[in-house]
C-alpha cells in the first residue's frame, strides 16, 4: 500500500495540542515523510549534519541551527547517511497560544509569520544562545516526563518563554538568508515560481526545458534535493493554496478548485481529504469557527 506523500497528523499525548520529539536521531531510512500540517514547528539541531527542504529552498543543518517553520509549510529533512542529525522538534497549534496567552499571542506568533513572509527559516545560534534554547527544551521535556495534571500547562509556559527569547533574538538582529548551495541553481528558480504555474497547469517537460535539462534528469534531481516527487510537491502546494482560499474568502468550492489548479471539483475534494483528513467544507467550518 502506497503511503501518503505528506504527514498531516501530529499525535499528542499531553492532552493539549503540543508535542515534543526529544533528541531524536533521524537516519535516512526512518526519516518521517514530508510534513504538511497546521501546527507550527521549532527544530533545534544538537549535532550531525544534513539538509532540510523548506517551502521553496534548501538549508544546511548543523550543530546550533534553529529552524522556525510555520504551519502549512512543506518541509522535509534529509539526514546525512554517515553523520545524521540529532535534533529536538516542538510542534504546537497556534490556537493553543491564543487560548493561553490571550492578547499576547499575536506577538508570540509573529515570529512565524515573519519567517513565512521573508522565507527565512533558519538561525544559527551562538554558544550562549544554544545553552538557553537547550535549557528551555530540557524543561519542556522534564514536564512531559512527569505526566501529572499540571505538566502540560507547565510545559506550555516554558514554550511561551522560549518564544519570548526567540522574539528578542529577532529584535536584536533578524536572521539572514543563507540557503544551501547543495542544489542546482535551476531548482531554486523553479521552486520560487512554481505557484504561478500550478494555477495554469504544471508541465514536467516545460519545467525541464526552462531548466535546460532533460525531463528524466529534472525528476531525479527534484526528488534527490527535496525528498519529494514533483507530483507530490505540486499537490502539497495546491492544498496549501486551497486552505488559504478557504479561510480568506467565501468563494465556492468550484472557484477554489479552479484557482488552485485542481483538475476538477471531485479531484479537489478527493485530494484535499487525502492530504488533510477532512473535506474542504469541514476545514473551512472548523477553522472559521
Amino acid at each position: 500500500m502506497a503511503r501518503s506523500p505528506v504527514r498531516t497528523t501530529i499525535q499528542s499525548d499531553s492532552g493539549i495540542p503540543f508535542r515534543l520529539v526529544y533528541a531524536d536521531t533521524k537516519a535516512p531510512q526512518n526519516e518521517l515523510p514530508d510534513h504538511l500540517h497546521d501546527w507550527h514547528e521549532i527544530i533545534y539541531v544538537y549535532r550531525g549534519q544534513g539538509t532540510i527542504f523548506i517551502d521553496t529552498g534548501l538549508e544546511d543543518m548543523q550543530t546550533g541551527d534553529l529552524f522556525i517553520i510555520p504551519g502549512n509549510t512543506v518541509h522535509r529533512a534529509l539526514p546525512d547517511e554517515i553523520n545524521p542529525v540529532t535534533s529536538s522538534a516542538l510542534f504546537f497549534s497556534p490556537g493553543l497560544l491564543t487560548a493561553a496567552a490571550g492578547g499576547s499571542a499575536s506577538v508570540l506568533l509573529s515570529l512565524f509569520e515573519r519567517c513565512r513572509r521573508r522565507r527565512v527559516y533558519k538561525r544559527h545560534l551562538t554558544p550562549e544562545e544554544q545553552a538557553k534554547v537547550t535549557a528551555f527544551i530540557e524543561e519542556i521535556h522534564a514536564e512531559f516526563q512527569m505526566e501529572n495534571q499540571l505538566s502540560a500547562h507547565a510545559a506550555l509556559l516554558h514554550l511561551q518563554l522560549l518564544l519570548i527569547f526567540l522574539e528578542r533574538l529577532e529584535d536584536a538582529g533578524p536572521a539572514r538568508t543563507v540557503h544551501s548551495n547543495s542544489g542546482p541553481s535551476w531548482l531554486s528558480a523553479t521552486l520560487s515560481n512554481i505557484d504561478d504555474k500550478l494555477r495554469s497547469g504544471l508541465s514536467l517537460s516545460e519545467l525541464a526545458l526552462q531548466a535546460a535539462v532533460s525531463p528524466a534528469h529534472f525528476s531525479r534531481a527534484f526528488k534527490k534535493y527535496t525528498g519529494m516527487t514533483l507530483t507530490d510537491y505540486a499537490l502539497a502546494r495546491r492544498v496549501i493554496m486551497a486552505k488559504e482560499h478557504l479561510l480568506r474568502n467565501d468563494d465556492t468550492m468550484a472557484s477554489v478548485a479552479d484557482a488552485c489548479g485542481f483538475e476538477s471539483l471531485p479531484h479537489f475534494y478527493r485530494q484535499f481529504k487525502k492530504i488533510t483528513g477532512t473535506t474542504p467544507a469541514a476545514y473551512r467550518r472548523t477553522r472559521n469557527g
